[in-house]
């Protein structure tokens, strides 16, 4: 399946080893050395043990995050301190690209127009809740940060985004995403482009998100392909995981709710990626999902082991009338969660491809969300629980 908004054009498959090297090799050595800043388990016992964030604080000075909140006054708020983990991960994820040659920059693109949807949909549902705009763009995952987002807060909202499409978002990375949305839903709903600003209004905004993120990662996966070699094996096993989780995450999600009817699965289906190891047939069955009987029976039918793993490990929370029983508290996120970071680190095994970079900055995030748990339960006074995070680069069975 072609990619529809790439630019410009990769490297031949199986790219030369040699080649790799005197392109992206001292690249690739700086994020191989920034694995080892990765926190580890002796600092997240460490952490639990902290009473207060100004504890936290100090025990995060040893470690490759020294010096990162010393300009914070006190008393700290958790959202400060992940604030502040993102802007440094943003500082280093630069830093990279500045290293980097084509097709290398485009790719470490992608990993920012992800970043970008995420920031773009999160300031309109802030403006539409009337949210003030330094509140909203104080919020911004900088990863995603571009020039043009800082309009938007500003802008009136009242006769829909016809302007803030038009004005703002049809020159950025994510206006090809935006106008791919709106010709899928104008056609659907029998409107033109020139009708934008009524379909934005009349269209849930995590229902735009989803749609947007469907045809980022589809595209991604393309581009990855296309660059073949071991970019293309790393990074295809990654995305066709990620696509079907992102299938099971929609699916699940949909159960007990409006979306799962028979009336309204149309909806939820044009959801599911064009790629992956469900797809087709698992994907097609899954399409005709209604309940949990039915969602097992799909991932069952096609083999997918894995999934049907996963599905039965959280199936009672899907469950209405099992929900907040005892057993019933993970969703399928968090087991995805985990699984992905036991892939993430699996990239970095492997020599000479982009999968550590989108790897690296995964887990990265993983480790952002980690220290906003940990903090959280400080200032809970939960300390028992701060143990559950997601551990990354732990040996195995510890």
């Amino acid at each position: 399946k072609p990619a529809r908004f790439f630019a410009g054009t990769a490297s031949q498959p199986g790219m030369e080893l040699s080649s790799f090297n005197i392109n992206n090799g001292f690249a690739e050595g700086i994020v191989r050395g920034l694995r080892s800043g990765f926190l580890g388990p002796e600092e997240y016992r460490r952490f639990a043990q902290c009473d207060n964030l100004e504890d936290l604080r100090s025990a995060l000075d040893d470690t490759d995050y020294a010096g990162f909140m010393q300009d914070e006054p006190s008393p700290i708020p958790v959202s400060s301190i992940e604030v502040k983990a993102r802007q440094r991960l943003a500082e280093d994820f630069r830093y990279l690209k500045g290293q980097g040659v084509q097709p290398l920059v485009k790719f470490l693109e992608f990993i920012t127009i992800d970043k970008m949807i995420d920031n773009v949909m999160a300031l309109l549902q802030g403006t539409v809740n009337g949210k003030p705009p330094k509140e909203l763009l104080a919020k911004v995952d900088p990863l995603g940060y571009f020039e043009e987002m800082k309009t938007i807060p500003s802008m009136g909202v009242d006769a829909g985004y016809d302007d803030i499409y038009k004005t703002i978002l049809i020159d950025t990375p994510v206006g090809p995403y935006f106008e791919e949305f709106l010709k899928t839903v104008g056609s659907e709903e029998g409107k033109s482009m020139t009708e934008v600003g009524t379909i934005l209004s009349e269209t849930d905004l995590e229902l735009m998100k989803n749609v947007m993120k469907k045809a980022w990662l589809e595209d991604f996966y393309s581009f990855t392909q296309s660059i073949g070699g071991s970019t293309a094996e790393v990074m295809g096993h990654v995305l066709r995981m990620e696509a079907d989780f992102r299938t099971m995450m929609i699916t699940l999600n949909a159960l007990n709710t409006p979306l799962a009817s028979q009336s309204s699965q149309g909806e939820r289906n044009k959801l599911y990626p064009s790629f992956g190891y469900l797809y087709p047939e698992g994907t097609s069955k899954l399409e005709k999902a209604w309940n949990e009987g039915t969602v097992r029976a799909a991932l069952e039918s096609c083999g997918a082991a894995k999934h049907v793993q996963l599905f039965d490990q959280v199936k009672a929370f899907y469950d209405a009338e099992s929900r907040g029983k005892d057993g019933a508290n993970k969703s399928i996120e968090d087991l995805i969660y985990v699984e992905l970071g036991y892939l993430y680190e699996l990239a970095f095994e492997q020599q000479m491809n982009y999968g550590v970079f989108y790897a690296f900055v995964k887990l990265k995030e993983q480790e952002i969300r980690n220290l906003r748990w940990i903090s959280n339960m400080i200032v809970m006074n939960r300390k028992d629980q701060a143990d559950e995070i997601v551990p990354i680069f732990a040996p195995r069975g510890a």
